[in-house]
């Protein structure tokens, strides 16, 4: 077993939920595993309240089309109405408190597949890569319940190209994510070219490997691309340098882990890639102003004052 595997299991241990459908217990996902169906069968099962949780293998496209609430997502809370369309990455940390009577669907997908269609079609990594909560204009909203209904059929029913219908109505639910999140940044430059793609494959690689002390110069070296031409891509298509971005990587990993269950400071270091804890400790300081044990603090009172 690689030590990857091993902290991602003591962490679930230790606090976070892990589930293959929300409530259900965990087991091997089939790489073409594709399910669908309206947000009130499931929520109002547990009284509308989705406590923070995650997937290792899934990805979740929510598209409300009535009633809204919350959307907690790696410590953060987003309020909703209807008319949003909301994504949540693979291992994303994330939760909802709906309003009785919210509808719509959420579709849920096998990492494998995600990264299949991503890989064949890499202008679609921005809308898979962090979780987000897009509000639709009407016009969009009826073109993209339509293809949430044609999937739900398509799911429900048993008809010839049954698995190749939905995921190519799968990846019309992506096109569809990805140009409205161009329409909500219209000064942004357009990021489909190569420096996108370069970009998102070293985030693949972060996201594989920043549990371990691996440099900036380690990961261009994989990606048989120099140090400068790996910064180039990042600061063009995300704004930000290759060393920001996986420094991002590990702070998240550590906000989870300090929130979300009871390991050591020690013990959350090396799960992101700090083998010295004081070095760890100043640099989650200077990020977020206040210590780690002072984060978690502050967060477990924060969150027993909302529950």
């Amino acid at each position: 077993m690689s030590i990857d595997i091993t902290l991602e299991r003591t962490v679930a241990r230790r606090g976070i939920p892990q589930y293959f459908l929300y409530g259900e217990a965990t087991h091997d996902v089939d790489e073409r595993f594709l399910h669908i169906e309206s947000i009130a069968e499931r929520s109002r099962l547990h009284d509308w309240k989705i406590r923070p949780h995650a997937h290792q293998d899934l990805y979740h496209f929510l598209l409300v089309t009535r009633g809204g609430g919350f959307f907690y997502a790696e410590g953060e809370t987003i309020s909703f109405n209807h008319a949003v369309l909301i994504s949540v990455p693979l291992a994303c940390v994330h939760g909802f408190d709906f309003k009785p009577g919210t509808d719509g669907w959420i579709l849920t997908a096998s990492g494998a597949l995600i990264e299949r269609i991503a890989h064949e079609n890499a202008e679609l990594r921005p809308v898979l890569s962090e979780a987000n909560a897009m509000p639709l204009p009407a016009e969009v909203t009826g073109a993209m319940a339509t293809r949430f209904e044609s999937l739900m059929m398509e799911f429900r029913g048993n008809l010839p190209g049954r698995r190749t219908a939905a995921e190519a109505l799968l990846i019309g639910i992506l096109v569809a994510a990805l140009r409205r999140k161009l329409q909500l940044l219209p000064n942004e430059e357009n990021k489909t070219g190569a420096d996108s793609v370069l970009a998102s494959k070293y985030r693949l690689l972060v996201e594989q490997h920043f549990r371990t002390t691996l440099k900036v110069a380690d990961y261009a070296k994989r990606l048989c691309v120099s140090s400068e031409r790996l910064r180039q891509a990042c600061v063009r298509s995300t704004a930000s340098s290759p060393l920001a971005l996986l420094n991002a990587r590990r702070l998240l990993e550590a906000k989870r882990s300090l929130l979300y269950t009871g390991m050591s400071v020690g013990l959350i270091a090396e799960a992101c890639g700090f083998p010295d804890p004081a070095y760890f400790s100043r640099f989650f300081t200077q990020r977020t102003g206040v210590s780690p044990m002072a984060y978690r603090t502050r967060q477990q009172r924060a969150h027993a004052r909302e529950s």
